[in-house]
């Protein structure tokens, strides 16, 4: 389909005019909204927009968008309703259970069909020739809505930001955010000067952790000697004479001079280029940074990157109320909570992730994908997580997509799908394998997702059938049809 921006601009606008008619008319608005840091971005985007205009709304944070949540908010009374971050993959289920229930969906991910009711309202990228994977997200998508909502909303553009590099958009040279991100979102955001977007050292953690502590933990790129080695980090500083404190007090990367920064670049690169790490590869620690000018220094806001990280800990720790708080701009006693919610949230991390690589048979590498079941050793919500960690630091197989299962609260089975760009440019696309995968296993089960990373949800028993239809469907996509047989029957 060809890119038309006028039409999805034409879109927002119009969804922005229907929700504008309920602020007028003073209708309860409820808003839903996904947990993950895009999710919350978009939640804080809509949520601070309908607050500026005084409108009587409720918002709700959750984990998945299934027909017995829409069943049940069908029968609280007549509301409008707004969907972020999610509802385009279920389109079916929300038109049978509101019915002719006035509605705006805001959305990035692929819609499950395309025609929708007259009371539905639908603003997607991929409507319009655009893929929600990385050119825009969903936070995005509130964006251009929200801009439309009010005069002065275009400070909200830098949430829009942090919902992007939450999702894993910034995918272009240099790892620069592109196509409506870049053109729109991050544009408005340095013209209402809440943004800087700038070429740095692209380390986790360089607004709040010491040097030494961001190069500990860089996965992305994976440095050997100094990844997850803190003696080897300490040693490489002081070989290159970088300072580590200013007093009594740690420096960041963020804190360094450029000629320090210039020093610190170049021996980087010389370092990974020495241990034979391609240039490329070696090259990507320096890239695009996304600071949010208005936040202070090192705080865990003042960084798109961190941001998006604090965001992500709220919601897979069922505090998705606070990130959305923060997102409005609660600086206060949430603020606080939030941090304490992020330093759990790395400490169960840090567990799992010990789990997986100690239990040194919970992996099982298929031909064509890897697995592993963590059952009640990983929550849930955080597998996912793990297993783009594990991927990332070369604890997994960086050429095979992982499929790791969790069991949940409700005695089912959580799938979480990951995998790299390296991967996704050989043809594979994850969410459409979750999708297909759960209508052939049926039982209730859904799933979808975008190329890199997707997720289901299935009946317990069925994992050993998931992963064979899996690998069936990702022989397909990579042109290996014949190599692998489907499952057989009552697998």
């Amino acid at each position: 389909m060809t890119k038309n921006l006028e039409r999805f601009l034409e879109l927002a606008d119009a969804a922005a005019g229907y929700i504008d008619d309920w602020i007028s008319a003073k209708e309860q608005i409820f808003v839903t909204s996904h947990l993950d840091s895009d999710g919350l971005s978009a939640a804080g985007i809509i949520g601070a927009a309908l607050h500026r205009r005084g409108a009587y709304f409720q918002l709700r944070i959750i984990r998945q968008l299934d027909r017995a949540y829409l069943s049940n908010i069908s029968t609280e009374g007549p509301r409008r309703y707004i969907f972020s971050d999610l509802g385009s993959g279920q389109l079916h289920h929300i038109e049978s259970a509101l019915i002719d229930a006035p509605t705006v969906i805001l959305d990035h991910h692929p819609p499950s069909i395309k025609n929708t009711s007259k009371n539905i309202r639908q603003v997607n990228p991929h409507l319009c020739g655009f893929d929600g994977t990385h050119e825009i997200s969903g936070a995005g998508v509130a964006y251009l809505v929200a801009r439309h909502l009010g005069a002065s909303n275009e400070d909200l553009a830098a949430l829009a930001v942090v919902g992007a590099i939450g999702d894993v958009q910034d995918r272009g040279e240099k790892h620069t955010l592109l196509s409506l991100n870049k053109d729109i979102i991050v544009e408005d955001a340095v013209a209402a000067d809440v943004l800087e977007a700038a070429t740095d050292i692209r380390v986790f953690g360089r607004e709040t952790r010491p040097i030494h502590k961001a190069l500990q933990y860089t996965s992305d790129p994976f440095i050997p000697g100094i990844s997850n080695d803190s003696e080897g980090a300490l040693s490489f500083l002081s070989d290159i004479g970088i300072e580590l404190k200013d007093g009594d007090r740690w420096r960041t990367i963020a804190s360094l001079s450029k000629e320090e920064k210039r020093q610190l670049n170049t021996a980087l690169i010389t370092y990974m280029l020495k241990r034979n790490i391609p240039a490329r590869e070696a090259q990507s620690i320096i890239g695009r940074v996304y600071t949010l000018k208005r936040e202070n220094p090192g705080s865990f806001l003042r960084d798109a990157r961190e941001f998006s990280t604090l965001l992500n800990a709220c919601g897979r720790s069922d505090q998705g109320g606070v990130g959305v708080a923060i997102c409005m701009g609660d600086r206060g006693s949430l603020y606080r909570k939030a941090e304490a919610i992020l330093k759990e949230h790395r400490r169960q991390l840090a567990e799992g992730l010990s789990w997986l690589v100690e239990d040194s048979g919970s992996v099982e590498s298929r031909r064509l994908l890897q697995t592993f079941h963590s059952r009640d050793k990983i929550t849930e919500t955080l597998v996912g997580s793990i297993a783009s960690m594990a991927l990332f630091s070369r604890i997994l197989d960086w050429t095979k997509p992982v499929i790791a299962f969790a069991f949940t609260t409700d005695g089912r089975v959580k799938v979480s799908a990951r995998t790299t760009q390296s991967v996704i440019k050989s043809g594979v696309h994850l969410g459409e394998i979750m999708r297909l995968a759960c209508e052939e296993i049926g039982s209730g089960s859904e799933g979808g997702g975008h190329s890199i990373a997707a997720g289901a949800t299935i009946p317990r028993g069925s994992e050993e059938r998931f992963l064979e239809i899996a690998e069936r469907l990702l022989a397909k996509q990579l042109g290996q049809t014949k190599e692998v047989p489907p499952p057989s029957e009552g697998a």
